[in-house]
């Protein structure tokens, strides 16, 4: 008698355990066709030709395209936003909440590269359209905890907080980038090091 056993793939943190199957397929289609065409070049047909179901089934869960990519948009930001978060709040020492925090953002690129694709390409229209709750929590206000967080007692001179923080967020960013285009090779999280370093010189 041959025992089979159930394995069960983790669903992607922008999908709910709750979501039905049809609303599950709709968010897989169209996390992948906006991380990859973009909200302008994809439209509401494309997700339902992609997901396989008709456009009447979309929208039973969603009035239309804004509102899907705006769902999703808050839902992976939020989440985003929070794994990062965790991560800096496990740590006591600067040194160790930087390398936990770059650490965390690049190996979510490493698991998600669909996702922060999807946020960064998509933030300059989406952002200003989330809910207030959503914008209190910004990728940049982490940085910026992070680094009034840096022992400057032996920095020749005082380091801008904001700067400081727009150059580490945006470097990370910016980093996660290139490798998708191929300039530099993967995965994200081999650059953890590299990042920290270099932050521990341009901040201690």
């Amino acid at each position: 008698m041959l025992t089979y056993l159930c394995m069960t793939t983790p669903l992607p943190f922008y999908i709910s355990e709750n979501d039905p199957p049809a609303k599950r397929e709709i968010l897989r289609a169209a996390m992948k066709l906006f991380s990859e065409r973009g909200l302008a070049a994809t439209s509401i047909r494309d997700i339902a030709q992609e997901s396989g179901f008709t456009n009447p089934a979309l929208y039973k869960h969603f009035v239309g395209k804004e509102e899907l990519a705006l769902h999703l948009f808050e839902t992976c930001h939020g989440r985003v936003w929070a794994s990062c978060a965790a991560a800096l709040a496990s740590r006591n020492d600067f040194e160790g909440k930087l390398d936990a925090y770059a650490g965390r953002w690049l190996a979510l690129w490493d698991q998600y590269p669909d996702v922060l694709a999807f946020l960064s390409d998509s933030a300059r229209v989406l952002w200003p359209k989330s809910r207030a709750t959503v914008r209190r929590h910004t990728m940049i206000g982490l940085a910026k905890l992070l680094v009034a967080q840096a022992p400057q007692a032996h920095h020749p001179s005082p380091v801008n907080p904001d700067l400081a923080a727009a150059n580490l967020q945006g470097t990370l960013a910016e980093l996660t980038r290139m490798i998708q285009v191929g300039v530099i090779k993967g995965p994200a999280g081999r650059w953890t090091s590299s990042v920290v370093g270099l932050f521990r010189k341009f901040l201690v």
